[in-house]
C-alpha cells in the first residue's frame, strides 16, 4: 500500500553541475595553477586560490592572464605586458576557498 502525495518537485530533478563543462571551454588548452601569495590580493585573487588558465582563448587588452618574468609565472593585464614577454594564457576562472576565521 503507497500513502502519502508524491513530491511537488517530481519531474523537475535537475543533473548535476559538471564543472568541466561549466568552466572549461578548450579542454586540451586549459591548465590549473595554485596561487601560494597575497600579491594580487588587489585582483581580487588570495592565496591558496586555482586559477583556470586558457591557453587557446583569444585575449584582448584588458584581458588577465599569466606571464613569464624572471623565471616566474605572474599576473597581469595584456596592455601593461611588453611585447616580446611570453604569455601562458588567459585567467578565464578563479576558484576562491572560503576560509573560516
Amino acid at each position: 500500500m503507497i500513502t502519502g502525495f508524491p513530491s511537488p518537485a517530481q519531474g523537475y530533478e535537475s543533473k548535476g553541475i559538471d564543472l568541466n563543462q561549466v568552466l572549461i571551454t578548450h579542454p586540451s588548452a586549459t591548465v590549473f595553477m595554485q596561487i601560494k601569495s597575497s600579491r594580487y590580493r588587489h585582483m581580487g585573487i588570495y592565496d591558496g586560490d586555482l586559477l583556470i588558465i586558457d591557453r587557446a582563448k583569444a585575449m584582448n587588452p584588458n584581458s588577465l592572464v599569466v606571464y613569464e618574468s624572471e623565471g616566474h609565472f605572474v599576473l597581469g593585464r595584456v596592455f601593461n605586458i611588453k611585447a616580446e614577454t611570453v604569455i601562458t594564457g588567459a585567467i578565464t576562472h578563479v576558484i576562491h576557498t572560503v576560509k573560516e576565521v
